[in-house]
C-alpha cells in the first residue's frame, strides 16, 4: 500500500514537473511588452512613415523603445525597433548619421537583423552597410529579395520569371513622377488585352492597370501618388491574355516581380513612353495634394495670363461664427474737477440732501471745498449684438438700462436711465474668430448715454455754525450727457471658437453737459 501510494505520487510530480518545464518553453524568449512595442512600431511604419509623418513615425518608435526598458522586451524586438527609427531617419528625414547609429543599435541587439525588403532602397541599404561595418559584422547589407507572396489575383504562367515579352524594365524614377511602363507582344502571339499588376513601395495590396495601345506594343503610366514620396522600390509584373482569358505571354511574376528604384533624383535619362515626352513630376492638386513630400506648394506650378498664381486650392470653410450677442455690465467712473465753494453755484454741481435739493448759499469763508479726481458713477447694463465682416472686423449695437442716477434739480433734467450705442471693433489675429483662445480687440462708439456721480461735501450753513463747528453734509451730484462718444479696447478669451467671456475699459467723451467718464465692462459674448 505504501509502495502503491510513493509510486502514485512519483507519476504525479513528474506531471507537474512536466507541465511547468513545458509553459516555461512557450514563453522563453518573449518578454511582457513585446506586443505593446511591436504595435506602435507597425503603427509607425504603416500609418505614419509611408503617410510622410515622419516626425510623428519617430515619436511612436521612441515611445516603444522607452516602452523596452530593462528586461522589458526581448532582443529581436528591440532590433526592430532600432532598425525601423533607422529607415525612419535615412529614408525620411535625411538624418544619415542618426540612421547609421539605430542601425548600429539594432545589429548589436540582434545580429541576425536585417532591412524589411518593402522598406529598403539603395540609399538605406547603404547606411545600413555602413553599419554593419561599424557593429563588426560580416556580410553585405541586402534585404532578402523574397517578401512574403500575396493572394494569387489572376493566372500566373508556371515559367521563368523573366518571362518572353519583349520588355525592358526602367532603372529608375523620382518620387511624385509617373512611372512608363511598356511592352510588346512576342512574335507569333496575338492578345486581346495587356495587363500591368504593380505594388506600390510598402504597400501589401497590388493594384491592376490595363495597358493601352502604344506605338507598337502597349504602354501604361502609373500615378505619381503611388509612385510615393518615399524612396524605394516599386514592383510589377505584366501578363498577355487571349479572348478565353488564358496567359499567352507574361514579363515578372508575383512572386519575382520586377523592380523600379524610386529615387529622390535620377542619374540617367528619364523614362518614358515611345514617341512622347517623360511624365513630369506632379503638379495637378487632383494628383499630388499640397503639403505632401515632393509635391508643389499652394500657387506654385500653373499661372494666370496675368502671372499670379491660379493653381491654389480653395480656401477651406471657416469655423467662425458671423453673429454675436454679448450680455454685459459697465461700471462708470466719472471725473470731478476740483473746485470751492461747490455747493454755492455757479457751478457744475447740484447739491441734495438726500433727494431734496440745497437752496440756500452756504458760509463762503471755510467748507464746501472737492479736491476732484475720479468718482464711482453711474451702473449699466446691457445687451450687444455684434456682426463679423471679413475676419478682423466687427459692427454692432448696444442698448441697456442705468442705474445709479441723480435726482432732479428744479429746473433741470431728469435723469435718463437709457443706454443705446452703435460701435464698432478691430480684432487682432489671422482669423480670431475661427479658434479658441484670446482675442484682444480695439473698439469705437458712440450714441446715447447719461453719466452721473457724486461725491460728499461738508459746507456750514452761516458762519455761527462755522464757529460752533456745526457741519452739513451734502451730496454733490455733477450730471454729464446726453451724447457720447468712446474709444478703447479689451479682449475675449474664447473657451470654445463660439463663446467665453469678455473685458474692456474705454474713455467715454459726455456732450450736452460735459463730462469725461471711464468704463470697465465684463460681459459674456455668443456666437451663432
Amino acid at each position: 500500500m505504501d509502495r502503491r501510494f510513493k509510486g502514485a505520487l512519483s507519476r504525479a510530480v513528474s506531471v507537474a514537473l512536466f507541465h511547468f518545464v513545458f509553459a516555461t518553453a512557450r514563453v522563453a524568449g518573449a518578454e511582457p511588452n513585446d506586443d505593446a512595442a511591436l504595435d506602435l512600431a507597425k503603427k509607425a511604419i504603416e500609418a505614419d512613415y509611408l503617410g510622410t509623418k515622419f516626425a510623428e513615425a519617430e515619436k511612436k518608435l521612441k515611445q516603444a523603445l522607452t516602452l523596452c526598458g530593462p528586461k522589458s522586451c526581448s532582443n529581436k524586438v528591440v532590433a526592430r525597433l532600432h532598425r525601423d527609427l533607422g529607415v525612419v531617419y535615412a529614408g525620411g528625414m535625411s538624418k544619415v548619421e542618426e540612421g547609421k547609429a539605430e542601425f548600429v543599435a539594432a545589429l548589436r541587439a540582434d545580429p541576425d537583423i536585417t532591412l524589411d525588403p518593402d522598406l529598403t532602397s539603395e540609399e538605406i541599404e547603404a547606411v545600413f552597410k555602413d553599419a554593419k561595418a561599424a557593429a563588426g559584422i560580416g556580410g553585405n547589407s541586402e534585404a532578402p529579395s523574397n517578401p512574403n507572396p500575396t493572394p494569387n489575383q489572376g493566372p500566373v504562367a508556371p515559367a521563368p520569371a523573366q518571362g518572353d515579352l519583349v520588355h525592358t524594365p526602367p532603372p529608375e524614377q523620382a518620387v511624385m513622377t509617373p512611372v512608363p511602363i511598356y511592352t510588346e507582344l512576342p512574335d507569333g502571339v496575338e492578345a486581346v488585352k495587356v495587363v500591368l499588376q504593380y505594388r506600390p513601395f510598402g504597400a501589401s495590396a497590388w493594384k491592376t492597370l490595363e495597358m493601352p495601345k502604344v506605338a507598337q506594343g502597349y504602354g501604361v503610366e502609373v500615378p505619381c501618388l503611388d509612385v510615393g514620396s518615399v524612396t524605394g522600390q516599386l514592383k510589377y509584373f505584366i501578363q498577355a491574355f487571349d479572348k478565353d482569358n488564358n496567359v499567352v505571354a507574361f514579363a515578372g511574376t508575383r512572386k519575382e516581380p520586377l523592380n523600379v528604384a524610386i529615387k529622390l533624383q535620377i542619374e540617367g535619362a528619364s523614362p518614358s513612353l515611345p514617341g512622347q515626352a517623360p511624365p513630369a513630376k506632379c503638379s495637378e492638386a487632383a494628383d499630388c495634394p499640397p503639403g505632401l513630400l515632393g509635391c508643389p506648394k499652394p500657387g506654385e506650378g500653373k499661372t494666370c495670363p496675368e502671372g499670379e498664381p491660379c493653381d491654389k486650392p480653395p480656401e477651406p470653410p471657416s469655423t467662425r461664427k458671423k453673429n454675436w450677442v454679448t450680455l454685459g455690465l459697465q461700471q462708470d467712473f466719472l471725473g470731478l474737477s476740483g473746485v470751492t465753494g461747490t455747493c454755492s453755484g455757479g457751478n457744475e454741481y447740484a447739491c441734495f440732501s438726500g433727494d431734496d435739493f440745497y437752496e440756500a448759499i452756504p458760509y463762503d469763508k471755510s467748507g464746501g471745498e472737492l479736491a476732484g479726481g475720479l468718482a464711482v458713477a453711474t451702473t449699466r447694463i446691457f445687451l450687444g449684438y455684434d456682426r463679423v465682416f471679413g475676419k478682423n472686423f466687427t459692427a454692432g449695437l448696444r442698448v441697456g438700462f442705468v442705474f445709479g442716477g441723480g435726482p432732479q434739480a428744479p429746473g433741470g433734467a431728469a435723469f435718463v436711465p437709457i443706454h443705446a450705442e452703435a460701435r464698432a471693433a478691430y480684432w487682432f489675429g489671422a482669423d480670431p474668430f475661427a479658434g479658441a483662445g484670446f482675442r484682444p480687440f480695439l473698439t469705437l462708439g458712440g450714441g446715447l448715454a447719461q453719466v452721473d456721480a457724486s461725491v460728499e461735501v461738508t459746507v456750514y450753513n452761516t458762519e455761527q455754525d462755522f464757529i460752533a463747528d456745526k457741519r452739513l453734509v451734502l451730496d454733490a451730484w455733477k450730471k454729464s450727457g446726453l451724447v457720447f462718444l468712446a474709444a478703447g479696447g479689451g479682449a475675449m478669451y474664447a473657451i470654445r471658437p463660439n463663446t467665453g467671456p469678455v473685458a474692456e475699459v474705454r474713455v467715454m467723451q459726455l456732450f450736452g453737459a460735459s463730462g469725461t467718464a471711464l468704463g470697465a465692462t465684463l460681459g459674456y459674448s455668443h456666437g451663432f
